[in-house]
């Protein structure tokens, strides 16, 4: 192997493999079609052989090669594809470490990320290298507090014998990531008997999605809560994010509005009041996205508004945007490295939520505060899966659409699982519109045709387009999260 004598030689001969297919950086070789199949051939690149070293690959200079996927999205715009998985965590070497000298730090801290375009319908051969990057963790210093603050909260799980407990949504940039073929890849931990899932340190695409924008794509400057790193030193980003709220808790929604100058009451009233309480600029926390603040895109956290009547009773299911019925029938919850595949499965894992809980006391609008809430596993795995699982079957096999005759009126009703199911989520239209005309504005084809019963012949229904659908989280799932701010 070449050995390097700078960081700038591996930057140098890393931009040499921009453009090149994967075929040319693996020596004009076919690759084995595996999951880690880019990466490897980009490790060859540099004369590296694939191993499981502990130590950086291009050890002379302290750098570890990583390929990574993105994607284009409908929007246009691009997104990492996933989360970029780093080094397997050994529970009980790690509990016996400190962030500065960990082996994670050692490991991790300098990068040589390629980035490639993931084509779906072309063979992975021919895929190329798209830009490369040096990433230095240390050199981005907010963004290494709050690593370092991840890295402190895995750790204290695993010294506390609860590393069985880990999620990848506990924490913000760096999560701990399943890593396994299957839910029995585990391992022991130090201060617990219980066996804990097998994991690896990663940073989440939402992260990735950032760095892929900034320096790839040259994204505009967005917005941020923390505008002084050294406020990381003794805090982490939840405790901020928390304490610049607290002091509003019981204040009406209308002294909250005169106090910040707010004159119009609108839907986004809300995301205007929570974002003029972390000082941005923007109207409003966005909710079609991560929107424009840094650390919220950064770290997947979707900020939600709720509200409850004065009986402690909020009426709003939770919706999330419309699935596409052929994409949604093609995936897999699970690939067969045992990574989460789905999207539903994937955004799931990644997102923590921040609730912002307004409820009607004495006739007004009051803030009571807000949550942060990351979906537990057992949820997660659970009945999310299972509702998932019936939707993707149901499109596979044909959707059951019954029409119900109300006076001059059809109303159509269909066989996906129900808010009634009480299954945490369930299916039912995005919008307000129903639609099941051939190529109708608010309908989506179906793979397979639907099994009609009772179909009103009087309109002009397709046998294979149905109302956009999209995955909800139940009403009383979210209050469940929520009781003890009320």
């Amino acid at each position: 192997m070449v050995k390097y004598k700078s960081i700038e030689e591996v930057h140098n001969h890393a931009k040499k493999a921009v453009g090149k297919t994967v075929f040319e950086l693996n020596e004009s070789e076919s690759i084995q079609y595996s999951k880690s199949s880019v990466g490897d051939a980009f490790e060859k690149w540099f004369g590296k052989e694939k191993d499981s070293s502990s130590k950086p690959d291009i050890e002379e200079v302290g750098v570890e090669l990583k390929a990574t996927p993105f994607k284009k999205l409908k929007n246009g715009k691009y997104s990492a594809k996933e989360r970029l998985v780093l080094n397997i965590i050994n529970y009980h070497n790690v509990a016996e470490e400190n962030f500065e000298d960990s082996h994670f730090l050692f490991k991790n801290g300098k990068m040589e990320i390629a980035f490639y375009e993931y084509l779906k319908d072309t063979p992975k051969d021919q895929w190329s290298i798209h830009e490369t990057i040096f990433y230095e963790m240390s050199k981005n210093p907010k963004d290494f507090e709050i690593i370092k603050n991840d890295w402190e909260k895995i750790n204290t799980y695993v010294k506390d014998g609860r590393a069985h407990e880990l999620s990848e949504s506990l924490t913000n940039y760096l999560s701990a990531c399943t890593k396994g073929a299957n839910s029995k890849s585990v391992r022991s931990q130090p201060f617990s008997p219980i066996p804990a899932k097998q994991r690896a340190y990663s940073l989440k695409a939402s992260y990735m999605t950032s760095i892929l924008r900034k320096y790839i794509f040259g994204d505009e400057t967005i917005e941020s809560i923390v505008k002084d790193r050294f406020e990381l030193k003794t805090k982490d980003l939840e405790e901020i994010v928390l304490e610049r709220f607290n002091p509003y808790i019981g204040w009406s929604k209308n002294k909250l509005k005169e106090h910040f100058g707010i004159k119009k009451e609108s839907k986004q009233t809300n995301y205007q009041i929570a974002a003029a309480i972390l000082n941005l600029k923007g109207k409003y926390l966005r909710t079609d996205s991560f929107g424009k603040v840094d650390e919220f895109e950064k770290a997947s956290i979707l900020v939600k508004t709720v509200k409850f009547n004065e009986n402690n009773t909020n009426k709003e299911n939770m919706s999330f945007p419309a699935f596409t019925f052929n994409e949604l029938s093609k995936e897999i919850w699970i690939d067969e490295d045992g990574e989460p595949s789905a999207e539903w499965h994937n955004f799931l894992l990644d997102t923590r939520f921040l609730f912002f809980v307004v409820k009607t006391e004495n006739g007004k609008d009051t803030f009571k505060g807000v949550k942060f809430f990351s979906m537990p596993e057992e949820d997660l795995q659970g009945p999310v899966k299972e509702v998932w699982e019936d939707t993707v079957y149901k499109i596979n096999t044909g959707v059951e659409l019954t029409g119900v005759k109300r006076g001059n009126k059809f109303r159509i009703e269909n066989n996906f699982i129900s808010k009634s199911d009480d299954m945490i989520c369930h299916v039912r239209p995005h919008g307000g519109k129903r639609d099941y005309s051939e190529n109708g504005k608010h309908a989506d084809k179906l793979p397979v045709e639907v099994k009609w019963t009772n179909k009103p012949e009087s309109l002009d229904f397709s046998n294979q387009w149905m109302t956009n659908q999209s995955f909800w989280l139940n009403n009383s799932y979210i209050k469940k999260q929520l009781i003890d701010l009320l």
